[in-house]
């Protein structure tokens, strides 16, 4: 499955490269990930942390406001769990693709705002349980379809807003909401994002001259 997603990322890039009018662009950000459970108990304890993600933007223009904009991203993910006398941190290092249909408003001579959303796909590459308050105390999280394990595919659904100006510099925000579980049992795990981020695209002119 793993070769799979990497497969289809790098038929984007081929995708894009070959299009006339397409963008390629990178961005990064910050991430508030939190997760919702079927557990009352377990939701009260539950609370967000902040990762990191960075990759590469992909802009195919099919007209003058819309586009499809998928990306390839290295996100962090995971949550906090309050124990009352310490708290326990999921880390997980996830590879993200939105695949986004993006619409432009008519804009100023400065930029314009841009609104859209689509399906998203993760596929988590690893994890770890930390205890806040003994950083060398960690359990590396297993992945598989056996009982205790977590599952590596996560499907979602992504939204984003943002502005860019007309030199390619944009700023936006989206929230992915995890549809997955990722438990292998009764109870449920799903992941949500809320994130920032900062970036800048590239004319295909601009990647020919450099």
């Amino acid at each position: 499955m793993k070769k799979a997603i990497i497969a289809i990322a790098l038929g984007f890039i081929s995708t894009m490269a070959l299009a006339q009018k397409a963008r390629v662009g990178y961005k990064s950000g910050f991430n508030l990930s939190s997760v919702s459970t079927n557990d009352d108990a377990l939701n009260d304890e539950l609370s967000s942390r902040i990762g990191l993600h960075l990759g590469l933007v992909f802009d195919l223009p099919l007209n003058e406001k819309l586009s499809f904009q998928p990306q390839l991203l290295y996100s962090g993910r995971g949550a906090k769990e309050d124990h009352g006398d310490h708290k326990d941190i999921y880390r997980f290092n996830s590879l993200e693709i939105p695949l986004n249909l993006v619409y432009r408003t008519a804009g100023s001579e400065k930029g314009r705002f841009f609104f859209g959303g689509g399906p998203n796909v993760g596929y988590n590459l690893n994890g770890k349980k930390v205890a806040s308050d003994d950083p060398d105390e960690e359990d590396v999280l297993d992945f598989g379809s056996a009982a205790g394990t977590y599952r590596r595919m996560d499907l979602g659904i992504n939204l984003l807003a943002g502005y860019e100006t007309k030199n390619g510099f944009f700023m936006s925000a989206n929230y992915s909401r995890g549809l997955t579980n990722w438990l292998n049992t009764d109870d449920t795990w799903r992941n949500h994002i809320f994130a920032v981020s900062v970036g800048y695209l590239l004319y295909n002119k601009q990647l020919r001259k450099k």
